[in-house]
């Protein structure tokens, strides 16, 4: 308990204001989308042509979809193997899965991790230029990534050795945004420096590409009047990329001049519409938004909005009615004829019960934590000067008073805090008086026909009732002092999104991470619009949050909780 304490001292500031491969596999198949081939629904999902799993999302298009079915049923066949973490800590990246079923690791604090199709470490990058919480992106042989301190940098992916690194910025957002490489271009999303540009909290605000081969300077995209969160560029293939800005905007670049094609999304958005999720491009020359209209704590305002390729012109808009934190993933599903895309929607999940005390109790009502001092300091000295001593000959001034009240606090707090975790994280316990946490929050997860928004089935979740995601409470302090002792190279929390990026198998079966620690694997087998039973519905618990989605290859399923290594299923 000492050195938790001693670790949550030192990191208390902070954290108020944050082997040989297998045998050669079978060829992967070419499955980057191009615009206008319908055909591609249902190919593998590759970056390249040669990767089976290249990006977030697999493909450029990042429609999620694979061509490979990975196992359903994830209980009752144990995982192949799993990779634990050495150091605790947060991992929000997507595993990415290269030609020959290697499969390469990025976490918080700075490292990559290539470990074999049997699970064997075959190298670990540590990066000199700080934190990177983005997913990298692999192309032509190297791994490309990006750092809070806004390096931009190029591995080999054979041997993990640095081949080139160039500071793009000043600082890069600690958001879960995503690399993105295609037709020698590596895009990542930075911030900028703006005169009179005043952030609440500090998030992207522009795009920087560069050369794949040498990181040379290509171009710079600024945005104006609203920022990138999550950034999740996707293109058809044909040497343009689309992306969509946090208030429901969508953007088409030429990517070797970025030069704009076209500007399209909610017409009258403004800067305080707020979303996590962002833009996919269908294999039918359709662009899928996923946005919230409204500020954030308006209400249930999630839609779902598309519009035509070519030209940004809009097609259609869907209200699904809870906040849509999350992109769709696209293709055909299990009992549905077309296309259909799927997604979670619901609140994001919250800080930690004790980061939540520590805010209250020292920046939102600072008042009572002084008064207490103040009075208890008064109410001592008193007591000495009836006795003929001063309070400063006594040892009762203010400033050991308030040392005191402190650590009473601190001892609270941390008793309040394990009294969560054992309590599982549900607010019950409270008493009714929701000191510290949050209202119940509906969640689901739906899939629409990706021709006009219509419903194709919902799959309902219990309401969302905990303080933080799973693991997020528990791993808090045992992660703060890996932080301490990595000099605070890393995140205390993961702090996901409700759900991670759908992804789906070539079955139909959709896989999504959610944010009480289950993976769901869902499939509407008969077709009927409804959920049920087990060959229908399946879950895993993890008993850690995810923000990463899965990510598949033949006959293999690979996934990655918040705190929980890496999962590897292989189909028998």
């Amino acid at each position: 308990m000492s050195s938790a304490l001693l670790a949550l001292l030192l990191v208390l500031p902070w954290a108020a204001v944050a082997l040989e491969p297998a045998a050669a596999p079978p060829e992967p198949l070419d499955g980057t989308c191009p615009a206008g081939d319908r055909s591609c629904a249902g190919a593998s999902a590759t970056a390249t042509g040669k990767y089976y799993w290249a990006n977030q999302k697999g493909d450029l298009n990042r429609t999620g979809l694979s061509a490979h079915a990975v196992p359903f049923d994830l209980r009752r066949q144990a995982p192949a193997w799993r990779w634990t973490d050495p150091e605790p800590g947060v991992i929000r990246a997507t595993p990415l899965i290269d030609d020959r079923l290697n499969l390469y690791m990025s976490t918080i604090n700075g490292r990559v991790i290539k470990l074999s199709p049997e699970g064997s470490v075959l190298w670990t990058y540590r990066s000199k230029y700080g934190v990177q919480p983005s997913v990298p992106a692999l192309m032509d042989g190297l791994l490309f990534g990006n750092t809070e301190k806004g390096w931009i940098y190029a591995l080999d992916m054979e041997t993990g050795e640095e081949v080139w690194a160039v500071q793009a910025s000043n600082g890069t957002a600690s958001d879960t945004a995503s690399m993105f490489a295609a037709s020698g271009v590596v895009v990542a999303a930075t911030m900028m420096p703006v005169e009179g540009r005043q952030e609440a909290f500090q998030t992207n605000n522009a795009l920087v590409a560069l050369s794949s081969r040498d990181g040379a300077h290509k171009w710079t995209h600024l945005m104006t009047g609203y920022n990138i969160y999550n950034f999740q560029g996707a293109s058809p293939g044909d040497g343009t990329m689309v992306f969509m800005d946090s208030s429901g905007g969508v953007y088409r670049l030429n990517l070797e001049t970025g030069a704009m094609l076209w500007e399209s999304g909610i017409a009258d958005r403004q800067a305080s519409f707020f979303t996590t999720a962002a833009a996919v491009v269908g294999p039918n020359d359709v662009v899928y938004c996923v946005s919230n209209y409204g500020k954030h704590h308006d209400g249930d305002n999630g839609i779902v909005h598309a519009y035509n390729l070519s030209d940004g012109q809009p097609l259609w808009r869907t209200n699904v009615t809870l906040h849509a934190m999350q992109a769709v993933a696209i293709g055909r599903l299990a009992g549905s004829e077309g296309l259909s895309v799927v997604f979670g929607i619901g609140t994001n999940p919250g800080y930690p019960m004790l980061f939540r005390m520590i805010y209250r109790g020292f920046y939102a009502f600072p008042g009572i934590f002084w008064l207490l001092a103040l009075t208890s300091g008064c109410f001592c000295c008193r007591r000495w000067r009836r006795r003929g001593s001063s309070c400063i000959v006594s040892g009762c001034s203010l400033i050991p008073m308030i040392v005191l009240v402190f650590l009473c606090y601190l001892a609270f707090m941390l008793s309040l805090h394990f009294l969560n975790i054992q309590l599982k994280n549900q607010p019950g316990w409270q008493f009714g008086l929701q000191l510290f946490a949050v209202p119940p929050s509906p969640q689901r997860i739906v899939a629409l026909d990706a021709a006009t928004g219509a419903e194709r089935w919902r799959h309902e979740l219990p309401a969302f009732a905990a303080t933080a995601c799973a693991g997020d409470d528990d791993e808090l302090l045992p992660r703060m002092i890996s932080l301490h002792r990595n000099e605070g190279l890393g995140h205390p929390i993961c702090l996901p999104d409700s759900f991670s990026q759908a992804v789906i198998g070539g079955d139909g079966t959709a896989y999504v991470g959610y944010q009480d620690g289950r993976l769901f694997a869902l499939r509407d087998v008969d077709g009927d619009g409804e959920l049920r039973g087990d060959g229908e519905v399946s879950d895993f618990q993890f008993e850690h949050g995810f923000q990463a989605s899965q990510a598949i290859a033949p006959g293999m399923l690979a996934v990655v909780p918040c705190g929980g290594g890496l999962w590897v299923w292989k189909s028998a």
